[in-house]
This record gives structure tokens, C-alpha cells and sequence, in this order.
């Protein structure tokens, strides 16, 4: 937890003819950052400060491009403010919004909306600033857990080198990259009073595949059947490829994968998130058995 001051600190940077009784500061959620609703002069904003551990991980000027990108697509909340050096960002409040959940995201209208958003994302045209290629994530997040002296879980054999295989078997299928999102935690997703929905937090966005995206989408929230079904015949139009349900397993392997080593480095920081970065490092493993 952040101190008041330090809070207030960030604000009067921001608007630079404040008083630091000025603001009505709220904690809101946020897994690796500190997340604040923040009144100021009758209207409400969103005030993101970055968590510990995110100094090698993120690039803020490929998160501040990449945003202002999807805001121009109208699936992300109006930017005020974006500091590229320290990644405090303000954004305008949604009031009364909703933050989906694991349970809620899975709902008929959400996912046919969801489906939407990533068609128009991914068919957007637009060139992000950056690529993100998982392979060069894990052997980036492998440096800096050696560099924090933390260990990545090692309980089955092979696993690493079998993970980095992967990359052979995706280039033989073939790989298309689109402009992504790259995090599709449920809490990402923020539904407006009128229903629509839009796209939070583009800290790991980038040019990706977007059966990866999809992935994702699928993985975080545990999706049924019939929920990734709704999703992929809306995305698809019908259409649905023959090798998807392959790709979709491969990409949930390093997805699991990485966030395991992104815990890792979290962890080696200060951050405890239990039993977060094994579960998902058991899972990868597993699934590549299935592989």
C-alpha cells in the first residue's frame, strides 16, 4: 500500500495548480499495480501507478502508443495522462462500471461483445509499436529471474527445453501477427452502464498472433465449451480453422508459462501471490503432456 502522500505527489504533477486536499482518493483493484479512483473538481479519473518488479518487464512508451491506438478505436477509456518514465497514467472514470469477472465474463452478450472487440482489434490495420513474441519474453523473463537471483520451478524434467520447442511446431502451422492486447484477465474487460465494454491495461500489448490472444481470453477465466465456442464462432463468422483447437493449447502452455516466471520475478521483489506462479507453472506442464 502506497502512502497518501506519495499519492498526492503523483496528482500534483498532474494538475499542477492542485491542493493536496483537493482529491477524494479511493483503492480500486489492480493485481500488480496500485489502482486509485481519484475525485478531483466534480469528475472522476483512474489513477494507475506501477507496482514492484515491472522496471525491465514493461516499456511504457510501447504501452502509452499502443493505448492511444485502441482509445482511437473507442475499446479504451479516454487517456489524461501518461508519464513514460515512472508509468503513472490517468485516465478518465467509467462511473458505475462494471469489472468482469471470471463468472460474468462467460455471460452470452459479454462474450458476443468480447468476440467484437478482438475482431476489431486484430483487423484494425494498425502497427503497433512493438512486437510481442512469447519466445522472446520467457528467455527476457529467464535473465531477470537470474538477475534477481530467484529460481523458476523445476519439478519436471524437460520442461524448459520442451516449452522452447514449441516455437519450431507453431512456425511449421504458421504464425500471423495483428495488433493484440496480450492480457486477457477478466479485469481487463470494464462494461459501461449502456453495456459496452471496453479494454484496459495494454501494459504487454503488441504484435501478436491472435489465436494467442484468444488463448488468453480462454485461460484466464477458465472458460466451458460452450463459452470459447460463442467466442470463436463470432470471431470466426463460422469459419473456424481445422488446426485452432492445437494452436489454442499451445499458446495456454506458454502463457502459463510465463506468468509463472513473471511471478517469480514479482515474488523476488517483495510481492507474495501464494500458490499463483506454481498452479500455473503445473498447469503448462500438464498441458504440454497433452501435446
Amino acid at each position: 500500500m502506497l502512502k497518501s502522500s506519495v499519492i498526492i505527489d503523483y496528482l500534483q504533477q498532474i494538475f499542477t495548480d492542485s491542493l493536496p486536499n483537493d482529491f477524494t482518493i479511493t483503492r480500486i483493484g489492480g493485481m500488480s499495480n496500485f489502482n486509485y479512483k481519484v475525485q478531483y473538481r466534480s469528475k472522476s479519473y483512474v489513477l494507475r501507478i506501477p507496482g514492484n518488479g515491472a522496471d525491465g518487464m514493461v516499456e511504457r512508451e510501447n504501452e502509452e502508443l499502443n493505448s492511444l491506438l485502441a482509445q482511437m478505436m473507442g475499446i479504451h477509456p479516454t487517456i489524461v495522462y501518461f508519464n513514460r518514465k515512472t508509468g503513472v497514467k490517468l485516465v478518465d472514470y467509467i462511473e458505475n462500471a462494471e469489472t468482469l469477472n471470471a463468472s460474468s465474463i462467460q455471460d452470452k452478450g459479454n462474450l458476443q461483445q468480447i468476440a467484437l472487440i478482438y475482431r476489431t482489434l486484430h483487423n484494425s490495420r494498425v502497427r503497433e509499436r512493438n512486437d510481442f513474441n512469447i519466445f522472446h519474453e520467457i528467455d527476457k523473463y529467464n535473465f531477470l529471474i537470474e538477475k534477481s537471483g530467484a529460481k523458476m520451478y523445476g519439478d519436471f524434467e524437460g520442461g524448459d527445453s520442451r516449452v522452447i520447442a514449441l516455437e519450431h511446431r507453431l512456425n511449421r502451422m504458421g504464425v500471423e501477427l495483428k495488433p493484440c492486447h496480450n492480457d486477457g484477465v477478466p479485469e481487463n474487460f470494464i462494461k459501461d452502464t449502456h453495456g459496452n465494454i471496453y479494454l484496459i491495461d495494454w501494459e504487454y500489448s503488441g504484435m501478436n498472433d491472435p489465436v494467442a490472444e484468444l488463448a488468453a481470453l480462454f485461460l484466464e477465466s477458465d472458460f466451458s465449451k460452450e463459452s470459447q465456442n460463442i467466442v470463436l464462432n463470432h470471431y470466426f463468422e463460422g469459419n473456424i480453422p481445422s488446426d485452432l483447437q492445437e494452436r489454442l493449447l499451445i499458446y495456454q502452455v506458454l502463457w502459463d508459462y510465463l506468468w509463472a516466471q513473471w511471478t517469480v520475478i514479482k515474488e523476488a521483489k517483495g510481492d507474495d501471490f501464494g500458490m499463483y506462479g506454481r498452479m500455473r507453472y503445473e498447469r503448462a506442464m500438464k498441458n504440454l503432456q497433452l501435446l
